[in-house]
């Protein structure tokens, strides 16, 4: 079942697997469209484009990154010593083996992603006060003179301040949502005509509603530049126990500024908050987290005992783990990539 609008759809593997496995990827009919001339062979490049393509068409045709691509590409391809050229008695498997590397690489860093279907912006048109209110914010905004008036050349800027969460996708995310804005643009923001508020909003209303129908035709998937924390990370840190206690003895270290063995509470919360990203956990400025942080850190603050010795945190940092994994597999918590790599 399709994402709500909006909201958020994590792609993992195992759609790409699932399609492996429905035969949904047919090597040879593939081989044949990209077989120009019919020189019997691929170059490395062309079954790149190919996989890429196939694993777009199993992934809601979200646009995967580069970096898992060539992660992906240099596991399946070059370490395998593939040639400069595939021919069609390879091609299937080689192409199986870039996908399934791909699978693999989004198990570690899923997608997340909206599909956009206009139903966002038909909603938003729907609420006549909530609409009227967008509209007139963005005229005030524009309207930097203060002259009461815009042209409608101004509409790009306009259009461009609304977001996902409108239900518009951003220019930059694909080259459809760059085509289907040039578009609307084109049709509409021509000229040096001079709008006041009230013919603006009418314009802005026209606009998305166009922008709405084409998306109901052509949905657009936008990759969101976010990552969701939901304790899986988190778990696959406590499952190995050589990394959970090289990860609990710096830890220790760290916060031990004194080196006499012994931590304060108050210090460890703090630790957490400040470094835990790398284990999947949230950052502790983030408003969603701190709720998470709170309750976790109520039970474990209950015998008011201070002072903790490395032993003793050991046992609380696996607690503390199993618990904020528990809480984030309950409500999951959505960073910006860059604020998650802090």
């Amino acid at each position: 079942m399709a994402p709500p609008e909006g909201g958020i759809h994590v792609l993992d593997g195992s759609g790409i697997r699932e399609g492996l496995a429905n035969g949904n990827v047919i090597a040879k009919e593939r081989f044949a469209q990209c077989d120009e001339g019919g020189k019997g062979h691929l170059t490395t490049a062309e079954l790149r484009r190919v996989a890429e393509a196939e694993a777009a068409a199993l992934l809601l045709g979200a646009r995967i990154q580069s970096q898992i691509l060539d992660r992906a590409f240099d596991t399946a391809v070059v370490d395998q010593g593939s040639e400069q050229v595939v021919d069609e008695q390879a091609f299937a498997a080689v192409l199986e083996n870039y996908l399934l590397a791909i699978a693999d690489s989004l198990d570690d860093e899923p997608l997340l992603v909206s599909v956009l279907d206009g139903t966002a912006i038909k909603m938003l048109l729907e609420d006549e006060d909530e609409f009227a209110m967008l509209a007139e914010t963005l005229f005030t905004e524009l309207d930097t003179d203060d002259s009461g008036k815009l042209s409608r050349n101004e509409l790009r800027p306009a259009i461009l301040q609304l977001g996902i969460e409108q239900g518009v996708p951003p220019a930059a995310a694909t080259p459809e949502a760059d085509e289907l804005l040039t578009k609307l643009l084109t049709k509409y923001g021509q000229g040096s005509e001079e709008l006041g508020q009230a013919q603006f909003a009418s314009l802005l209303q026209e606009v998305l509603q166009d922008m709405a129908d084409s998306l109901t035709q052509h949905p657009i998937t936008v990759v969101r530049d976010a990552r969701l924390l939901d304790g899986s990370h988190l778990l696959k840190v406590l499952a190995d126990e050589n990394a959970f206690l090289e990860m609990t003895e710096l830890m220790f270290s760290e916060l031990d500024v004194n080196k006499d063995g012994k931590l304060n509470k108050s210090e460890v919360r703090t630790m957490f908050e400040n470094q835990g990203t790398q284990w999947g956990l949230p950052p502790g400025n983030e408003p969603a987290a701190e709720q998470v942080y709170d309750e976790v850190f109520k039970v474990i603050d209950t015998d008011q005992s201070g002072e903790l010795d490395k032993t003793e945190f050991k046992v609380l940092a696996k607690v503390i783990l199993e618990n904020l994994a528990e809480e984030l597999r309950m409500n999951p918590i959505l960073v910006d990539i860059e604020t998650a790599a802090r």
